[in-house]
């Protein structure tokens, strides 16, 4: 075997599998026949992870059809790789412009970009929902237009999951290192109408010449290009000509591209590079999200209505944001500390078809416990450890455990942040003391039958 099977394999994959081709068209390949193992080398970390991550499998597969049942392959970062693929082709016809392309310091500066300066990286919090996304828009922060790879790059998820953030974030972060750089940010919506607006004032060479004289076309919500045709037409020209000169072009939408309502050819365009998706943030993700949003407006949110929060907002990032706008006034305007009554409250008043969606709540269960034991709700979220506050902490915890669908992580939070680990030991300790203690069990019962009424 020889490199000329790794090069039987690429051409496989391009032919069957044009993502995966996408993430290996500029790799190398070395078989070491003595281990049967090919030895891949790519330019860039995150291809590596992608690669490992989402297309293992299809990899392996077409491998094992190629070098036989049983080769092995290990992949590894050359970034030595990096930046050289583009030169060897199309240099006859972008050499002429590439001496005018990205970040020349001796153009004219161009007007500043429209960029929120609030949206960057550094406040964007990474969970396991967006972390993929998070990483290619650095990618292509970092090196702009510079790998096929990253472009297009095409982030699609629901609303208020952070795409334009990501979106402003990549501008921002560019914008910083490269003020000489010509950024265009939008919404697909702004587009449609600035080219009907141009094509009525017999303008549209201004506009072609605005979009298609850019280093970095930012398009917000691709979606609404199904509106207009005339303006998908354009769209489609102007994406051709930036990625003729390597120029880098970044869409956000709320569906993958095969699910758009556009032609198949702007569909195979807008996911020709990196296609990647935002799922919601799970627990923890929105717990740190709601205390750094709170600290953001300088308002103080007990911990358990932080939980409480992000339990009841699972799907918007926007909607917890705003729930929390909303509790910072209503305390003012009543001139009093946060609490849990005035965040439910809150939740109500703006949202009101999910105040109701957990019928049984940990603040529920928390003020049947501290009154049966005659004490403050806060005092089962602090840290005081009497033997009386403990155990009523602890059967609360139990309880919330078996009455509820809640995760130990979120229990914690509730109490005061606690570690899912202090959780697991206060379950483990209430389930000895009901199966040892009759008169322990019946206390336990009645709590659950008052919280059940």
């Amino acid at each position: 075997m020889s490199d000329l099977d790794w090069n039987i394999a690429v051409e496989k994959i391009k032919k069957e599998n044009f993502k995966l081709y996408a993430w290996i068209e500029h790799s190398k390949a070395v078989y070491v026949p003595e281990s049967n193992t090919l030895n891949i080398e790519v330019p860039e970390y995150f291809q590596k992870e992608t690669l490992l991550n989402k297309y293992k499998n299809d990899l392996e597969n077409t491998l094992k059809e190629t070098y036989g049942p049983t080769v092995k392959f290990n992949i590894t970062v050359n970034s030595e790789m990096h930046g050289k693929k583009k030169s060897e082709k199309k240099e006859d016809k972008i050499t002429v412009k590439s001496e005018i392309n990205l970040f020349s310091p001796e153009a004219r500066r161009p007007e500043p970009p429209k960029l929120n300066d609030r949206l960057v990286f550094d406040n964007f919090l990474v969970g396991n929902g967006n972390k993929f996304a998070h990483a290619a828009s650095k990618a292509v922060a970092d090196a702009p237009g510079q790998s096929q790879a990253y472009n297009p790059l095409f982030i699609y998820g629901g609303v208020g999951l952070g795409k334009t953030h990501l979106l402003h974030a990549i501008g921002n972060a560019v914008y910083a290192k490269n003020p000489d750089a010509k950024i265009i940010i939008t919404t697909a919506e702004k587009f449609l109408d600035e080219f009907v607006r141009k094509l009525r004032e017999g303008k549209v060479d201004d506009f072609k010449e605005k979009y298609r004289n850019t280093d970095i076309l930012l398009i917000d919500d691709i979606q609404f290009l199904e509106r207009g045709v005339s303006a998908r037409e354009e769209f489609f020209h102007t994406f051709n000509e930036l990625s003729s000169l390597n120029k880098q072009i970044v869409t956000t939408s709320d569906s993958r591209p095969q699910q758009l309502i556009l032609e198949e050819r702007l569909q195979s365009r807008l996911s020709a590079g990196l296609v990647v998706d935002i799922q919601p943030p799970d627990f923890e993700l929105r717990v740190a999200i709601a205390k750094s949003f709170a600290k953001e407006i300088a308002v103080r949110v007990p911990e358990n209505v932080i939980a409480e929060i992000a339990n009841k907002i699972e799907n918007n990032v926007r909607d917890l944001q705003g729930i929390l706008k909303t509790i910072k006034i209503m305390a003012e305007q009543n001139k009093t500390e946060v609490t849990m009554e005035i965040a439910l409250e809150a939740i109500k008043t703006k949202l009101p078809e999910i105040a109701e969606a957990k019928k049984i709540t940990v603040d529920a269960i928390q003020r049947v416990v501290a009154e049966y034991y005659n004490l403050k709700v806060q005092d089962l979220s602090s840290k005081k450890r009497p033997e009386n506050i403990a155990t009523a902490r602890q059967i609360a915890m139990y309880i919330c455990r078996n009455l509820t669908d809640y995760s130990l992580v979120q229990i914690g939070q509730y109490f005061g942040g606690k570690d899912h680990t202090t959780v697991m030991h206060a379950l483990d300790k209430i389930e000895n003391l009901v199966k040892e203690n009759e008169k322990f069990k019946a206390t336990v019962d009645e709590l659950v039958k008052r919280i059940s009424k």
